[in-house]
């Protein structure tokens, strides 16, 4: 008997699955229940098939293979065209179920095409499938066995049959030489030993073959002789060696087939599931045969129809060519009214159309960031001290919301937004950078680096810079708190607030001969686009050389690398990556600004020469568009007193040889930043000035254009007491004119119970009357003009004999809209 659990329940879900679809209320599902009875009980039929035929092979198996069917006069055992019907009726029935199983699946995709009830068809095809191939398994093992115990039976009956021969040949010659010679005494012993030894073999023979036991009997009673006896024994040993071999010969062979029948069993498996294959490539074939098909015959078509159309190709395109001609000969004159157009369009793209000015100090102003909102700026400079200034709470008079000094002592080089706004990054004039919180309020410093040990040599082994810091910046993915520092040890360092013990990596940077090279800046690749250049770490060094490393790969060996990419001994003040990571932009102090293609680095794409640069804080920037570069440009005095001005300039990004424009400052330009989200343009200047631009149509309400929309605040209140009172001016007040402000500021009524002290009665009597209401100062002080001009007393007398006659300055015209603004201490002296 065989398990058939699975069977079973296979069939208990496919009744589930029945009377759940049942309940629908359709018509079509009685269809779809009478085709599953049927599948259902065709798949019963073909699972009692393969039982009774495993039972009817269990059952006979010992007939089957039993061998003693000729030694035993039984009609229970089979012989051998018994055993040739049962073998032809066992293959015929595992043809018939392989059939009926094979139509069976292929009635699953008539039934169902997908969904539960297919795959429990499939399944419980596949249950009966693995029944049968152990059916025909036990089968062939039967008739393995049997084969070889055929084989083994044929040998040893050939040997008995020799056996008889010889004994049946001697009981002949013993029964003549009986007849002839007399009866003796010897003759008796050996004929009774004889006798013995020919019941012996006869009882051997009887164990084979119970038909010839009478005819044996009688034949054996002959005498033999002990000659004959050792020629038989030798004969039989020869005999038992020949067949101990060939029994052996006879397992090797027996093995050899049921590995055999193992093989045929697996590639009837095999053939079984490459049978679908084949039907399914078939059946791929023929779409595919038919879709080339169609498409040769669209092919011819359209060859037909461009065989037509080449005509009118040929004519439409001597046409354009013509017209091509004519336009350039049109154009030849007019090419310097299409020079200055297309400057106007690059100035229409360009918003630098208003500017606003914010002072932050006196001194110059070498830091400048903003957040990735464009929401708050902070800048930073010579004066040590950083102020925040919030866009969405300002107004017109630009006051920052916090002014700090987190270096006292150091002045500021860098400071820099982390790209999702919670901290900011510091690098003053010292070896340490710092890291500040959002607002930068209470303990604003979250982290700062570790410090080097100065009597270690090897950089590499210590956990710091030890020398000043020139430049750092913030890894630009936001999932990550990494960031970068040079120093002038000649090493670049990666940080993480993760690991706050040490860095994360140190790069030496070396020149050509492999000496140490101090690094003055570096940046990282933007990472806006993810592409093969996105994990590049860029680096200037003081004597014009920029090394770029991958950070896929160690850092000991330089990915690319160009030497000279500024004079020797001219430091690299910037460099800056194109949003699409393919560009690098150098700014150098030989007053150069170069473009680099990272795909072939060691030559340069284009240069612009003569743009002066005197500060280690001049940087580069890319337009939100990729298409433009700006940079600063510093004040210079020539050899011949000649004095240049500081200016904004803009590129384009492909041709740096003629600039698209360019804006003039008082004073050298410094920081500059063109904002990708409000397309605003900030720059900084060295008198402690920043400079906004922006336009009204092209950038949005964002920014500084937030504050130029608000009023200005009044103060917290204009009527502040002033703690230093002067009693000359108190008493010089008359009851008049006290009397005369009553009516402005009334008494309160006389009903009222006044609580007061001494002090607020004397604030109340002496202050009330210096307060000047809604009327115009001007205008009470033009009152005693004449009075001043007829009775002087204090200015005029002084100059009675010196200057009778006064001389006023002569009024000067403004040089700049924006000077105004600048502090008089920076104001320029006129020549």
């Amino acid at each position: 008997m065989t398990d058939i659990t699975k069977t079973f329940r296979a069939y208990v879900k496919a009744q589930q699955v029945t009377t759940d679809c049942s309940l629908g209320l359709n018509k079509r599902v009685k269809k779809t229940e009478k085709i599953s009875t049927s599948f259902l009980s065709k798949a019963k039929l073909i699972l009692n098939d393969i039982i009774k035929l495993k039972r009817i092979l269990l059952d006979s198996r010992t007939t089957y293979l039993s061998p003693f069917y000729l030694l035993s006069s039984i009609n229970k055992i089979m012989n051998d065209e018994q055993r040739h019907d049962f073998e032809q009726t066992i293959e015929e029935q595992i043809k018939q179920s392989r059939v009926d199983l094979e139509k069976l699946k292929l009635s699953i995709g008539q039934i169902c095409f997908q969904g539960q009830r297919r795959s429990h068809f499939e399944l419980v095809c596949a249950y009966l499938e693995r029944d049968l191939v152990e059916c025909t398994k036990i089968y062939s093992e039967q008739k393995c066995l049997r084969y070889k115990c055929e084989s083994e039976r044929k040998k040893i009956g050939r040997l008995d049959n020799d056996d008889q021969r010889i004994l049946f040949n001697l009981n002949k010659n013993n029964n003549r030489k009986k007849s002839n010679d007399p009866i003796d005494g010897t003759k008796l012993t050996t004929t009774t030993t004889n006798e013995k030894n020919s019941t012996n073999i006869t009882t051997t023979n009887q164990y084979f073959d119970q038909g010839n036991q009478i005819e044996n009997n009688e034949e054996n009673q002959t005498l033999v002789n002990g000659s004959e006896l050792r020629q038989l024994q030798l004969e039989n040993n020869q005999l038992y060696h020949d067949v101990a071999q060939r029994s052996e010969e006879i397992r090797a062979i027996s093995t050899q087939v049921v590995e055999i029948a193992q093989l045929q069993n697996e590639i009837f498996g095999h053939l079984c599931s490459q049978k679908d294959l084949i039907q399914e490539v078939n059946s791929a074939a023929v779409v595919t045969n038919d879709d080339l098909a169609a498409a040769i015959i669209h092919i011819r078509d359209a060859i037909r129809n461009m065989a037509q159309m080449r005509r009118w190709v040929i004519f439409f395109l001597l046409v354009m060519i013509f017209s091509l001609l004519f336009l350039d000969w049109y154009n030849m004159s007019d090419t310097s009214t299409s020079d200055s157009d297309v400057e106007d369009d690059n100035d229409d793209l360009l918003p630098i159309a208003s500017h606003v000015n914010i002072i932050h100090g006196l001194k110059t102003v070498s830091c400048l960031t903003l957040d990735s909102n464009g929401m708050c700026m902070i800048t930073g400079g010579h004066d040590e001290t950083m102020k925040m200034f919030d866009f969405t709470s300002m107004d017109k008079n630009f006051q920052p919301f916090r002014a700090i000094q987190p270096c006292p002592g150091r002045l500021l080089r860098v400071i820099e937004y982390k790209p999702n706004n919670d901290m900011i990054l510091i690098i003053p004039g010292d070896c340490q950078a710092i890291v500040v919180n959002r607002e930068a309020s209470g303990k604003h410093i979250i982290y700062k680096t570790v410090l080097g040990d100065l009597y270690v040599t090897d950089m590499n082994r210590t956990k710091g810079h030890k020398s000043l810091l020139n430049y750092g910046c913030w890894n630009p993915s936001s999932n990550t708190d990494e960031f970068m520092t040079c120093a002038d040890d000649c090493t670049l360092r990666m940080w993480s607030l993760r690991k706050r013990d040490q860095q994360l990596h140190v790069i030496r940077t070396k020149d050509e001969c492999g000496r140490d090279v101090r690094t003055t800046t570096c940046t990282y690749s933007q990472s806006l686009y993810d592409d093969e250049n996105s994990n590049l770490i860029a680096a200037g060094c003081d004597n014009g050389s920029i090394l770029v490393w991958d950070r896929r790969r160690s850092f000991v060996h330089v990915t690319f690398k160009c030497l000279n990419a500024h004079l020797q001994n001219q430091s690299v003040t910037s460099l800056k990556w194109s949003y699409d990571n393919q560009i690098l932009a150098s700014r150098s102090t030989d007053h150069t600004l170069k473009i680099w293609d990272i795909r072939k680095f060691d030559q340069c794409l284009s240069s612009c020469e003569n743009i002066y640069n005197h500060f280690s804080m001049t940087n580069i920037s890319f337009s939100p568009n990729d298409k433009f570069i700006i940079t600063g440009v510093s004040k210079c005095t020539n050899s011949n007193d000649d004095e240049t001005n500081g200016k904004l300039m803009i590129f384009n990004r492909n041709n740096l040889s003629k600039p698209l424009n360019e804006i003039l400052f008082n004073d050298s330009v410094i920081r500059t930043l063109w904002h990708p989200k409000l397309n605003q343009i900030f720059t900084t200047t060295n008198n402690g000035l920043v400079r906004i631009f922006y336009d009204e149509q092209r950038s949005p309400m964002a920014g500084v254009r937030l504050c130029l929309s608000r009023k200005e605040k009044k103060s917290k209140n204009q009527n502040d007491f002033v703690a230093n009172i002067d009693p000359v001016i108190a008493s010089s007040f008359t009851s008049n004119s006290i009397d005369e402000q009553r009516n402005i500021f009334p008494e309160n009524r006389k009903d009222e119970k006044k609580s007061s002290s001494l002090h607020q009665h004397l604030v109340q009597t002496i202050v009330k009357p210096n307060i000047v209401g809604e009327e115009d100062p001007r205008v009470e002080l033009l009152k005693h003009a004449k009075e001043a001009e007829s009775n002087s007393k204090w200015v005029t007398p002084a100059y009675v004999y010196t200057q009778p006659k006064p001389i006023f300055q002569q009024q000067i015209e403004e040089e700049n809209d924006g000077e105004d603004l600048l502090p008089l201490l920076k104001k320029h002296r006129n020549k």
